[in-house]
């Protein structure tokens, strides 16, 4: 999956009209995925990782602190809502040029290959097989915090 067809599905997928219950806004997406191969979940989940990667960057830590003291783990929810908000949002944060990001989080996010291969296979997410080439979590992209 490439990164506008992960964007795509986001923005055309998604239930915004249930916007503010985060759950409700990914219901429809966790629901589709379960319904595909699981290389198409596995495939969002790697395209999720590395745009969250991608804007594990100092600077971008730095900024975020600006609005808010900033966890490891509250750095890495702001960064999830640039995948939320769409393509454009997310070049905008990466290029720096938005900072209502770093004042928003949404986590739940990053549990949507693991609903939905659960849901698709009936096993508890825990045992969900499939591990990112890259880490999202702060302070994995190295060149990034240099």
């Amino acid at each position: 999956m490439d990164r506008k067809q992960f964007f795509e599905i986001i923005m055309t997928i998604c239930d915004w009209d249930a916007s503010g219950d985060d759950e409700k806004v990914l219901r429809p997406l966790v629901e589709y995925l379960a319904q595909q191969p699981d290389e198409t979940i596995f495939s969002f989940d790697e395209t999720m990782a590395e745009l969250l990667f991608e804007l594990d960057t100092k600077k971008n830590f730095k900024k975020a602190r600006r609005y808010y003291t900033h966890t490891d783990d509250s750095f890495l929810y702001s960064r999830c809502c640039a995948l939320i908000n769409g393509e454009d949002y997310y070049e905008k944060a990466k290029a720096g040029r938005v900072s209502d990001l770093w004042q928003m989080e949404f986590e739940a996010i990053l549990s949507v290959p693991m609903c939905a291969w659960e849901q698709k296979h009936g096993e508890d997410s825990s045992y969900y097989p499939y591990l990112t080439a890259k880490s999202y979590e702060t302070g994995s992209n190295v060149d990034g915090w240099k």
